[in-house]
């Protein structure tokens, strides 16, 4: 008796979790099974957004979107206080690096001299050159406290 071909024991194995038969549950990682599970969730999900990829199905953005997370710096030029949105990985992660100089620098952790010497040499994003002023930086988050605006903005977005 010849064995039965690997095409027919896949079509197979993807019947029975079409079916749900096979789960996750029910199913271990590496296994021709839960290959079979995770190929069924994969064509749902390209079944149910079919101008997506599997990826953007599951709620991730795609590699050339850019983000709708909005935060905030202190930059050179007025205003001086910015709320800046559609950045990339890369100048969000410099702004929060900035932001967290600046509560370093507000909390008595960070020297004036080290914040300006740090800060005085980053590129700027977006064409905005970061405030590298100590006394500057501290009299705009005091001027903001006053008016009770909020210090430190940061809203990710939607992954819409």
């Amino acid at each position: 008796m010849t064995p039965p071909s690997p095409l027919s024991i896949e079509r197979d194995l993807l019947r029975r979790a079409l079916l749900g038969e096979l789960t996750r549950r029910n199913t271990r990682p590496g296994t021709p099974e839960r290959q079979a599970v995770n190929r069924t969730e994969y064509l749902r999900r390209r079944e149910l957004h079919p101008r997506e990829s599997a990826r953007q199905a599951t709620g991730h953005r795609s590699a050339g979107s850019s983000s709708m997370a909005s935060m905030s710096i202190l930059v050179a030029d007025p205003p001086r206080f910015l709320v800046v949105g559609g950045l990339s990985r890369r100048d969000r992660s410099r702004a929060g690096r900035y932001g967290d100089l600046v509560g370093k620098l507000d909390t008595g952790r960070l020297s004036a001299a080290e914040f300006r010497r740090r800060v005085r040499r980053w590129r700027p994003i977006e064409g905005l050159r970061f405030l590298s002023d100590p006394d500057a930086v501290l009299a705009i988050l005091d001027s903001l406290r006053a008016q009770d605006r909020e210090v430190f903005v940061y809203d990710r977005g939607s992954a819409a």
